[in-house]
């Protein structure tokens, strides 16, 4: 005999994951509506390049933070891009002082819930939160405006809070990726911490070949970024040894790209660009202080990048192809649509 419960009527409570995914799909897609009608309310931002590509971006995080569930009909209210875009249209007196502000918070509430949420929607919040804030920030410079709540290092360097090394964990029970037999092949926060070591290791020598490359307007630029990386592994070494995993070995030199010797500050940039993928890879795959040393680690990263005048991805840290998310509901801007699939 099986007794089967009644179904009580009452929905299943929904996960900080979850609720984490609909606020940022939530606050995208406000914010494409404030970032739209801003730049075509006509004025000095009518062809304001930079707000034509914080469109095509917000675009893109409203398409890639949408559920199955967020089709029409199904939508919740509350989470609704549809419903943030109809509130936010009956804003019209959008300013760039607020849409700053509305992007930089945005930006960093999606950092604080990548830290907590579970390991895939923790990377897409992490690099929704990095491309968010970096944008704003990277708007409030060209503005010549300050930026709310601004924290940004001068020198790019790790937060202030983030600058001690971590103490390894005295036992193997302690380490929450320890395997007796790990397949090599898989993807696991060891796998990912020693990638992180690797990729500082390069990083190191790189910035010490670009010395004595660059020219003296940027070479102390360089010498803090190289002292930055110079932390990151020993963080990251660190990290490695309290996950009870092996420290690679350094390696006594790299081959680097031709471009380092045609413009050295271009291969700076492209090489900060590909490590993202490798802190991505880490916030998917880990917890507590290893998430994040990574999660800050993405947005340093993202801002070395555009330092050295690379270009960021929409989504830093997540490979992803923008023309292969699904379109926006009707009810979003056209302009900002039409700009998105040009873009794609």
């Amino acid at each position: 005999m099986v007794l089967i419960p009644r179904d009580s009527g009452t929905p299943p409570p929904v996960s900080f994951t979850e609720t984490a995914r609909a606020d940022a799909a939530h606050d995208a897609a406000r914010l494409l509506e404030s970032a739209d009608a801003l730049s075509t309310a006509g004025g000095p931002d009518a062809k304001n390049q930079g707000l034509a590509d914080l469109v095509t971006l917000l675009t893109t995080h409203a398409q890639a933070l949408a559920a199955p569930a967020d089709a029409p009909g199904l939508r919740p209210t509350s989470t609704s891009p549809a419903a943030a875009t109809t509130e936010a249209s009956d804003d019209a007196t959008a300013t760039r002082a607020s849409l700053l502000e509305q992007l930089s918070g945005s930006g960093r509430k999606r950092l604080a819930d990548a830290r907590e949420a579970d390991g895939g929607i923790a990377r897409l919040l992490a690099a929704v939160g990095t491309s968010q804030l970096v944008h704003a920030e990277t708007l409030a410079a060209a503005w010549q405006l300050p930026l709310p709540g601004d924290t940004t290092p001068a020198n790019n360097t790790p937060p202030a809070n983030n600058t001690t090394v971590p103490a390894a964990a005295p036992t193997a029970a302690a380490c929450p990726s320890v395997s007796p037999t790990p397949d090599p092949s898989s993807a696991t926060t060891d796998s990912a911490l020693a990638a992180a070591v690797r990729s500082q290791q390069e990083a190191v020598y790189a910035y010490q070949v670009a010395l004595k490359r660059l020219d003296d307007a940027v070479a102390t630029a360089a010498a803090k970024d190289l002292q930055a990386h110079l932390l990151l592994l020993r963080q990251a070494e660190a990290l490695t040894r309290a996950n009870c995993g092996d420290v690679p070995a350094t390696t006594a030199g790299y081959q680097l790209p031709t471009l380092f010797a045609q413009d050295p500050a271009a291969a700076l940039g492209a090489l900060e660009t590909s490590a993202l993928p490798g802190y991505g890879d880490l916030v998917a795959l880990s917890t507590d202080e290893t998430r994040q040393w990574a999660v800050d680690g993405l947005l340093s990263a993202a801002r070395r990048s555009i330092a050295w005048g690379a270009t960021l991805p929409a989504l830093p840290g997540l490979k992803l192809d923008a023309g292969e998310l699904p379109p926006l509901p009707t009810s979003a801007p056209a302009s900002s649509t039409g700009r998105a699939t040009n873009a794609g």
